[in-house]
């Protein structure tokens, strides 16, 4: 078999991507695959603009696959058509859209999906809160934007398993760690915000908790700095990044995430040398870290430590 030639088109820049395109390359090294990694910097607009002048190019240049991380949830649906009309194979990583299963039709290359269980990160992260607050209370949700379905996935997932008792201060912010400071930062600034009122804080990936607690850092107040960098934090992402901030007591806990550009170009590999289409989806799922019977047992730990010291 031919060397194959691939083109993974990322959304952005976080802690996240810049593991997923690490492991593109791995990957692709092990399998003996030309990879090509491109970064839309969270512009649908460069996204589709920029897979469309590959699709279009010099028959020599186009690859034989492409995977795509999404900036929307529309997913693209035009640009795939038009990936598939020209023999392009296309992989959706770590998104779910509606159009697979009507272009795998029409397509003689592989056409298929990986991706994470977004609603079952968003339940995970709401089991986590009924551990760390049995009493109830406030969290401050640092979620992604309206326009991208993994946030809203985690977002409504979270939401159906939240107990009643916990209430949900949410805070939209594009998939940037800066954005995300400046964000918090604004909030912080109006006079209805008190870090007395939250108990914890939570994220749907780990670099909006680094960049609220730049925020929180950086407040005027002396007061309620020390009381927002106090609280307790939970976050969300692959294992080798949130195990040490979980373990040096940057976050109380994590809902860990998978990679899936490997996985689509392991697929895509076997697919293309088999001649087959792989599964229509491949959906991976979260877990916690600690466990949740862990992270019940240390919250009860440190509930009879402070009972004990009264």
């Amino acid at each position: 078999m031919k060397q194959l030639n691939v083109v993974v088109s990322i959304p952005g820049d976080n802690r996240y991507l810049r593991e997923q395109a690490a492991v593109a390359e791995a990957t692709a090294q092990r399998l003996g695959i030309k990879v090509r990694i491109i970064n839309a910097e969270s512009d649908p607009v460069t996204q589709s603009q920029q897979l469309l002048e590959i699709i279009q190019s010099s028959r020599d240049l186009v690859p034989d696959a492409i995977i795509i991380e999404p900036v929307t949830d529309t997913g693209m649906p035009r640009v795939a058509e038009a990936a598939v009309a020209a023999g392009v194979g296309w992989v959706i990583s770590n998104a779910r859209v509606d159009y697979i299963e009507q272009l795998r039709q029409k397509s003689r290359a592989p056409v298929f999906s990986v991706s994470q269980d977004h609603s079952d990160i968003g339940r995970m992260q709401a089991r986590q809160f009924a551990v760390l607050l049995p009493q109830g209370g406030t969290v401050l949700y640092l979620r992604g934007p309206a326009s991208n379905s993994l946030a809203c996935q985690r977002a409504d997932g979270l939401e159906s398993a939240t107990p009643g008792n916990i209430h949900i201060k949410t805070l939209k912010i594009q998939w940037t760690e800066e954005s995300a400071y400046q964000t918090v930062s604004s909030w912080l600034r109006l006079s209805t915000v008190h870090a007395a009122d939250f108990h914890l804080i939570s994220s749907q990936n780990i670099d909006f908790i680094s960049a609220a607690k730049r925020a929180f850092k950086d407040h005027g107040q002396a007061g309620e700095r020390s009381k927002w960098l106090s609280l307790p934090y939970t976050g969300a992402g692959v294992f080798n990044q949130t195990r040490p901030l979980v373990e040096q007591g940057e976050l109380v806990a994590a809902a860990i995430t998978a990679l899936t550009v490997d996985k689509c170009l392991e697929m895509l590999h076997r697919a293309i040398a088999s001649g087959s289409q792989p599964p229509e989806q491949t959906v991976l799922s979260a877990n916690s870290y600690p466990s949740l019977e862990e992270l019940a047992k240390r919250q009860a730990g440190k509930l009879a430590t402070s009972l004990a010291g009264r």
